[in-house]
């Protein structure tokens, strides 16, 4: 065998071996947009829910508003219904 030619080593790579490292490190911009994968997937996942929670708060507040105004006085009722007056004796509400 002459000695010019290659030897068997170094005609096969090694199937080992990893993957060459990279030139330079990705930019800040990447490194962001892969770290906000993760909150962006449980965003995702959450909308759903999130979305449940407002429109039970904005029908609760629409109902709310519209018992008030039907209804001004109710709330005010309700809170000297549950006050005890100075002469009631305590546990008399238990009939």
């Amino acid at each position: 065998m002459p000695r010019d030619s290659p030897s068997r080593r170094t005609r096969h790579p090694d199937p080992y071996a990893g993957p060459a490292p990279a030139d330079r490190a990705p930019s800040w911009r990447a490194t962001a947009a892969i770290a906000a994968l993760p909150v962006l997937t449980l965003a995702a996942a959450a909308f759903p829910t999130a979305v449940a929670f407002a429109a039970a708060a904005v029908a609760g507040a629409v109902a709310g508003a519209a018992l008030q105004r039907r209804y001004p006085d109710a709330l005010d009722r309700v809170i000297d219904r549950a006050r005890p007056t100075p002469g009631d004796a305590v546990g008399a509400a238990d009939g």
